[in-house]
């Protein structure tokens, strides 16, 4: 399992219209995409306007195998319905280790 986590930088007045579209768009859109294991919202407790995305992945491949043409027409969608950008700060990617595994 792979784990992807996006930050971002969210003011707490925004917050809520920020994840309500989150849901409402990316959520459904990788839920049909291979792969797709799940999805948790992070707030940074010592800095509420940081907000990360943790996506779950079972397989790098399936979630690298998302054409980049589906990405950027869910994240115009995601903006327009925003009426801004909010950039991603930081992008991260996590293998979950097996219990006792010794792999890299």
């Amino acid at each position: 399992m792979f784990v992807e986590v996006l930050r971002f930088r969210v003011p707490l007045t925004h917050q809520i219209a920020f994840l309500q579209a989150d849901a409402e768009i990316w959520t459904p859109i990788l839920s049909d995409c291979a792969g797709f294991a799940g999805k948790e919202v992070w707030r940074n407790a010592a800095d509420p306007e940081e907000i990360s995305l943790a996506i779950h992945w079972t397989s790098r491949e399936q979630w690298k195998a998302i054409p980049t043409t589906v990405l950027a027409e869910t994240d115009q969608q995601f903006q327009k319905a925003l009426g801004t950008a909010y950039p991603i700060q930081q992008s991260l990617e996590y293998k979950v280790l097996e219990k006792f595994s010794q792999s890299p």
